[in-house]
């Protein structure tokens, strides 16, 4: 079982280094370990690291469930890269902090492209070994990735389905002419695969020598427009998207444009693009989050061109439940080592999380939504009462960030929190705006319970207000922040460390480090 720890909840693109791009990379994994360290949290939970198209901003949306974005890529480590050749990447990515997606998309792929020329004609013989056992290890899925992603630039991005008859079908005689083709672009997307990975298990294991576990998110399923989606269409109902039922929220549902799995033909497979993703985040984590468990149990589906409400697949609560049970054991079968925990929250019918219980999988427990919804009132839930097998949490990369809830919240309902978690006067009276003596106490609280794993998102250990992800919102605010400061120089600003110690002293009173 888990050792009883403390995580933070920070997308990789919002990691801050000195020297980067404008954006997360890889490296910053590093100094963000010694950076939890300090924290005495052991635990970096990211969310998704799947490359996306161009223009789409959410990872959970991918083109790929099995890529690594190749923005993720530390420049400045790439073989046959030097100084003048990350300015000029500077110059072409443009101001602002992160810069325009596009741009920096096209200034990492000038630098990715001429250290694949390097590593063509100058890569020694122990490279070209690791490349070659890089392919072979990963040919479960790159051959697929590759030739899409090549066959995506050959088309101008335009959907796999109006490629011309044989590669939107995938026929055999088709891809090998089209393989024989773009064979150099097929080899600049496997360099720039080996490169990711490569620079991911080196940070891994920097991480692994301090102690520190590195947390993944699997999203629930690849866009339409994927590699995985079209090398595998049998496996999808294409006529169908994936959402969320009418709720007090949205009184006509959520379509979130993802492509409905056929789960008959999923099951006759034994699941096994499910069980590939788990293998394959077996080598990127030592922690997986199942994002929208529900899903596996029972999907909620649209008819793609009709305004008609969808329904659930299956549709019988014992099929679902057993259709639920029968993916995650597969999972937890290709997990090995790999730690997994569930994200149950919403409107979550109770036999899933009985499921998730038997089956040993822990679910979340967010602070400000555990209440007993039966008695007058309403009552918090004291976080001395969560299970042992749960993941506590003050939010996550879709909620609002504590300090928003905190302001936003009445005077009633912020006594009412203090009371309920037995806070006293650590709380007395609850202030308006959230200081540190208030989040010391709401952490203290969590993270004394005995829930194994704590997961607080950076923003809440410090009180900011900047949020990752408004739901139901399209805007330039969401998928994009970044820490406030370079993590490789945090201890040069005395506040900070003077905070950081703070927290540090809170997970060693609650018995995390």
């Amino acid at each position: 079982m888990l050792q009883r720890i403390a995580g933070v909840l920070v997308p990789l693109f919002s990691l801050r280094t000195t020297g980067d791009l404008g954006r997360g990379e890889i490296s910053g994994l590093v100094p963000m370990a010694d950076f939890a360290l300090a924290m005495g949290h052991r635990e970096i939970q990211l969310l998704p690291i799947d490359e996306t198209a161009p223009g789409e901003t959410s990872s959970y949306s991918a083109m790929s469930v099995l890529a690594i974005d190749p923005l993720y890529i530390s420049a400045r480590a790439l073989d046959g890269i030097g100084v003048s050749d990350i300015e000029a990447a500077r110059e072409i990515a443009g101001p602002g902090n992160p810069p325009d997606a596009v741009r920096l998309k096209a200034a990492m792929m000038d630098l990715l492209g001429k250290s694949v020329r390097h590593f063509a004609a100058k890569a020694s013989p122990g490279d070209r070994r690791a490349f070659e056992e890089f392919v072979h290890r990963h040919r479960e899925w790159l051959q697929d990735y590759t030739i899409f992603r090549a066959l995506k630039e050959k088309f101008r991005w335009s959907e796999w389905s109006s490629w011309p008859d044989g590669l939107n079908r995938r026929d055999p005689g088709a891809l090998k002419i089209a393989a024989r083709e773009l064979a150099h672009e097929i080899f600049t997307y496997t360099y720039i695969q080996f490169v990711a990975h490569r620079q991911w298990s080196q940070a891994r294991a920097e991480l692994a020598r301090r102690g520190v576990l590195l947390g993944g998110d699997l999203g629930f399923s690849p866009a339409r427009e994927s590699a995985e989606v079209w090398a595998n269409q049998e496996m999808f109902d294409l006529a169908r998207t994936v959402g969320a039922p009418p709720d007090a929220f949205s009184k006509n549902g959520q379509r979130w444009g993802l492509p409905m799995l056929n789960w008959a033909r999923m099951r006759a497979a034994g699941f096994s693009l499910i069980r590939t993703r788990i293998r394959h985040a077996r080598e990127l984590y030592d922690l997986l989050r199942i994002d929208h468990v529900v899903g596996l149990f029972r999907t909620y589906a649209f008819q793609i061109h009709s305004a008609a409400l969808g329904s659930f697949d299956p549709p019988d609560e014992a099929d679902q439940r057993a259709q639920g049970e029968e993916i995650i054991r597969a999972a937890k079968a290709e997990a090995g080592p790999l730690e997994i925990f569930a994200e149950d929250l919403g409107l979550i019918p109770p036999f899933v999380r009985k499921s998730l219980e038997a089956l040993g999988v822990p679910g979340y427990k967010v602070m400000r939504w555990e209440r007993d919804w039966t008695v007058a009132g309403q009552p918090f839930i004291d976080p001395a009462t969560y299970p042992e097998l749960s993941v506590a949490t003050t939010g996550t990369h879709d909620t609002e960030t504590m300090a928003e809830w905190w302001r936003d919240a009445s005077p009633d309902e912020r006594s009412q929190f203090a009371a309920s978690l037995k806070l006293g006067a650590a709380l007395d009276p609850a202030p308006a705006a959230l200081d540190d003596r208030a989040i010391d106490a709401i952490l203290g609280s969590l993270y004394a319970g005995p829930s194994r794993l704590t997961i607080a998102p950076v923003q809440d250990l410090f009180g900011w207000y900047d949020r990752i992800n408004t739901p139901g919102t399209v805007n330039d605010a969401n998928w994009k922040w970044r820490l406030p400061f370079a993590l490789d120089r945090f201890r040069d600003d005395p506040p900070l460390v003077k905070r950081v110690a703070a927290l540090r002293a809170i997970a060693s009173r609650t018995r995390r480090i």
